[in-house]
């Protein structure tokens, strides 16, 4: 029996709410890498997940953070989710110098507020928000668009880049309007965008609630192309929004798992253990063999020498591809991938460079 000292890699999102559909099979990602590189025992430690749930709440997110600092056995953190919670605790991994990766917080500010800890393996919001209008004004020719957002730290900055893009393509934007989280009746949202009748509708929502809207704007008779966001083959707003969904374009801040070649052996193990691959699944993955991988070339758990290996890693290739990292904690090279569903099902278009035309093009 293995006397190995426990070393635990910490895992944050929300499993409980309406977001725990995602977050809880993100946490099974993490759980496989660990999984793995505890039955490869070539490691002087016994590694262990130690995951909580954030609820998707900032205030909660902090609690979280502050519980994992004040563990000594935690040597990196994988997480949050959501840009709201990444933002709450973000600093107290600051100060107490423990390495942040998240696999899907998208907001464009989390990596400019000068916190050596963070790091991000997704694109954010400034990419994604351009690539979505760019795509909307010059592939699809929309010139009158409604923006949604839900007034979070995610939601809204992606919501005025999109603004300002489609105002930088000469399109107009004839609705930006904020909703709530939680909310469930848009009757007067929808009442405005049907007055309005927009050529285009962008949603800067989750897939909850942005799945909802669009079953009530295509009950009202709206019939105006509907734009959102964290397209990919096992998104979530495809049964959430059911018939409303057909037709509705998504971009998609990870990589897709058909255009990673090195994630096949991940997609075959997770789901046999688990099922499908989740949104970001690949992200949290590599985010874990990422730490793994830092403490195995520290050779212990110190979390000052873990943080330093992480930002100057040049030589790991995980799922997702080869990963560095820039100054501000950014992931150089990051993939925007644009899709539609078709027939019901999610059908991947291509990534944004291949994709969008030159300007006057």
């Amino acid at each position: 029996m293995t006397t190995n000292p426990l070393v635990k890699i910490a895992f944050a999102a929300p499993f409980s709410g309406d977001q725990a559909i995602v977050g809880g099979p993100m946490r099974q990602c993490a759980e496989l890498a660990i999984a793995q590189a505890n039955e490869q025992d070539d490691l002087p430690f016994r590694l262990a997940l130690r995951a909580e749930d954030d609820g998707a709440d900032p205030a909660q997110a902090e609690a979280v953070a502050h519980r994992f600092v004040t563990d000594p056995a935690v040597i990196g953190v994988v997480g949050h989710k959501n840009s709201g919670p990444s933002a709450a605790a973000a600093p107290i991994y600051h100060t107490a110098g423990l390495v942040q990766i998240t696999p899907s917080s998208t907001n464009p500010g989390l990596s400019r507020q000068g916190y050596r800890t963070f790091f991000r393996l997704c694109a954010h919001d400034a990419a994604q928000g351009q690539v979505a209008a760019q795509y909307a004004v010059r592939v699809l020719g929309a010139r009158r668009v409604a923006v949604i957002h839900d007034q979070t730290s995610y939601g809204q900055p992606l919501a005025e880049v999109v603004q300002a893009t489609v105002q930088q393509e000469r399109a107009k934007v004839v609705l930006f309007e904020g909703i709530n989280e939680g909310q469930t009746d848009f009757s007067p949202t929808v009442a405005r965008i049907r007055k309005l009748s927009p050529d285009l509708i962008y949603f800067a929502l989750t897939e909850i609630e942005s799945s909802i809207l669009a079953r009530q704007l295509r009950a009202a008779g709206v019939e105006s192309l509907l734009f959102g966001t964290d397209g990919s083959r096992e998104s979530q707003f495809l049964p959430l929004a059911g018939a409303a969904a057909e037709g509705v374009f998504q971009t998609y801040a990870g990589v897709d798992p058909d255009r990673a070649p090195a994630a096949g052996d991940f997609v075959r193990e997770f789901q046999t253990r688990y099922g499908p691959v989740p949104v970001y699944g690949l992200e949290v993955y590599d985010a874990t063999n990422l730490l793994i991988a830092a403490l195995a070339q520290v050779g212990r758990p110190d979390r000052a020498r873990i943080l330093a290996a992480v930002a100057t890693m040049k030589d790991f290739t995980g799922v997702t591809g080869p990963i560095q990292f820039d100054a501000h904690g950014d992931r150089r090279d990051p993939q925007v991938s644009l899709w539609r569903v078709e027939q019901g099902q999610m059908r991947l278009l291509g990534l944004a460079g291949e994709l969008i035309p030159p300007a006057g093009g």
